[in-house]
């Protein structure tokens, strides 16, 4: 592995911290600061006093494509849903046959993209919670923590029924348009929605274990440092 790859693996792993030293860069880069003015210049990553990181773009870039990613990013199922809805009445109000394909077009590319984002979000939020409750050492901010995944939970829950209700109420729309094609998608769309919907009941189960663990490993806790305390007074 070259110096500059070794760099960006290790930038890479260690993005979610901020003490990356630019000595360290020049270690693993075999002492040639070119290597590490060439990514600077190339915008791949960026100096902040003694310290680098890599440009949020290419981590953004390399968590979706790894599917590691720990943001959870309900408002582009929002975008899709919107933009289903926004080219479906394009479609009603054109009187052009070329624009109606073109627009028929936009509704089935925002079909998939709302299910596969669904599908997506779905999966990032179980990850972020078995990480937390495994990885997070303080016991307030764990429960913080898996409260805010269970908002985000329930916000993608509602998101999926926005997008089925879409595609119930605009029967003007698929009862014309509905040729095999998009029957195809339609139907794919909702099983994916579906299984996602069956997925975010599971997680919601997930939750509220994690949040009885943490009650009952707190109580425990506290029991421990009453009985430390009295100990330590003779009592």
């Amino acid at each position: 592995m070259t110096g500059r790859k070794k760099l960006l693996n290790e930038l890479f792993a260690k993005r979610n911290a901020l003490s990356f030293r630019y000595d360290y860069a020049l270690e693993l880069t075999d002492y040639k600061e070119e290597r590490i003015k060439y990514l600077i210049e190339n915008e791949v990553i960026r100096e902040s006093g003694d310290f680098l990181e890599m440009e949020d773009i290419y981590v953004q870039f390399f968590e979706e494509v790894l599917q590691i990613n720990e943001e959870i990013n309900v408002s582009s199922v929002q975008d899709y849903i919107t933009h289903l809805k926004e080219n479906i009445g394009y479609w009603m109000s054109s009187g052009s046959e070329k624009d109606k394909y073109k627009y028929s077009n936009e509704v089935r590319r925002a079909l998939k993209r709302i299910a596969l984002a669904t599908e997506k979000n779905v999966i990032d939020v179980k990850r972020n919670i078995d990480r937390t409750y495994k990885n997070e050492p303080d016991y307030k901010i764990k429960k913080k923590k898996l409260e805010n995944l269970d908002d985000k939970r329930k916000g993608i829950s509602s998101l999926i029924d926005s997008a089925e209700r879409v595609i119930d109420e605009e029967n003007a729309f698929f009862t014309v348009a509905l040729d095999n094609q998009m029957r195809s998608v339609v139907n794919d769309a909702r099983l994916q929605m579906k299984d996602s919907y069956h997925n975010l009941i599971e997680i919601e189960r997930q939750i509220i274990t994690y949040l009885n663990l943490i009650e009952y490993q707190n109580k425990l806790l506290e029991k421990a440092r009453r009985l430390r305390y009295l100990k330590d007074q003779l009592i």
